[in-house]
């Protein structure tokens, strides 16, 4: 009787233990996908009994361990603040001597790798401030005071707050005795009043960039982009032209002159612009945002229908498709409710953002020494 007894205990102890076991690997697969930290770290306990209370005091080692790897997984797999052991050298350089521009610089670009926006633009704007009081007869932060000062209006415009940064790139290239050798501060000067909305300003500062590097195709895309914001179609023109004799291979500029042809009406230059920049479906659905933009959409959903004929499961098309058809609604309606008068169907040309669509990416772009020169190409991932 004892040995049955014992043999049936030992027995649900058994299947218990490989119910726990089971349980605990499949919640440590589940809790690898983020969002489920409530559920993965909930302690399982056995069902009632003499049996299972002993199971589960034996199993607890192996669910504290689970659950601190829960916990962790939680937080996130890599903390760079801690798991980066750049950081912690950094820091401790920096508590021995917090006058160290050139270790903040580094700190500084570190958080930006991470695109820790907050922490890179305090270092940053501490860095510029200790290059700019440093003694002139040094002259050696020159060259630092530019890194940061383009770091910080990069992380401005990361966070949305050009205004920031202006002022003291501003400041720097005020007092700067090289200034004149700056054309890629005087870029992120335009870009941040860009982002700010004085085009004007941005223009001046461009033309600053551009006449201190005549020679580069990103600056004369900049600053033709900045002209087209302010609709000076034909300085506009200009400016993509010379950065494509700079650089025949700009897919940015080329999209950028294909957007100015389009808006006069040449649709026939600008698809061959479009598609000296990408394949046939993405000249067709870039031509087509540019006429659903100024308000052309029979015209806009004809480019469409040409580049879901190309690509039949083309993303970007399908989804402009959808948008224009929804437009072409619109505008029947308030038609017939009289709301709308014929004349008004055409709307005129009205400044292309960043991207004229979902579709369409940045056409701006920073100078070639930033490296983030960037082309308009619209693709869709599954159907290259």
């Amino acid at each position: 009787m004892i040995v049955r007894c014992g043999a049936r205990w030992a027995t649900a102890a058994l299947l218990t233990i490989l119910g726990l076991t089971t349980s605990c690997v499949r919640r440590a697969t589940v809790s690898q996908d983020f969002g489920l930290s409530g559920t993965a770290s909930q302690r399982i306990t056995p069902k009632a009994g003499a049996g299972s209370q002993k199971i589960g005091r034996k199993a607890a080692p192996t669910d504290a361990s689970l659950r601190t790897i829960f916990q962790q997984q939680t937080q996130g797999a890599f903390n760079p603040l801690t798991d980066d052991r750049r950081f912690q050298a950094l820091q401790t350089r920096l508590n021995l001597n917090p006058q160290d521009a050139a270790t903040r610089l580094e700190l500084a670009g570190a958080y930006e790798n991470y695109r820790l926006y907050e922490e890179a633009l305090e270092q940053y704007t501490e860095t510029l401030r200790l290059a700019r009081s440093a003694p002139a007869a040094t002259g050696g932060n020159g060259p630092l005071a530019e890194q940061a000062a383009l770091g910080l209006g990069r992380c401005a415009q990361a966070l949305r707050r050009p205004g920031q940064a202006i002022p003291l790139l501003e400041a720097f290239l005020k007092e700067s005795p090289r200034a004149d050798l700056m054309p890629s501060s005087w870029n992120e000067l335009g870009l941040l009043y860009d982002e700010l909305g004085d085009l004007t300003a941005g223009e001046s500062a461009l033309r600053e960039a551009v006449a201190r590097d005549a020679g580069s195709d990103g600056l004369h895309n900049n600053l033709g982009y900045n002209l087209l914001l302010q609709n000076k179609t034909e300085s506009a023109e200009a400016e993509f032209r010379r950065a494509l004799e700079l650089n025949p291979k700009s897919a940015t500029a080329r999209n950028n002159l294909g957007t100015v042809l389009a808006r006069r009406g040449d649709l026939q230059g600008a698809l061959e612009q479009f598609q000296l920049a990408a394949d046939r479906a993405t000249a067709h659905n870039n031509l087509a945002v540019v006429l659903l933009e100024t308000g052309q959409y029979e015209q806009s959903r004809e480019e469409l229908v040409k580049a879901l004929a190309i690509r039949h499961y083309f993303a970007p098309a399908l989804t402009n498709f959808k948008l224009v058809q929804e437009r072409i609604r619109e505008r029947a309606e308030l038609l017939k409710a009289g709301r709308l008068s014929s004349s008004a169907v055409v709307v005129p040309p009205a400044p292309v953002p960043g991207g004229a669509a979902p579709t369409v990416s940045d056409n701006r772009s920073p100078n070639k020494q930033d490296g983030r020169q960037e082309a308009a190409e619209s693709k869709d991932p599954e159907d290259r």
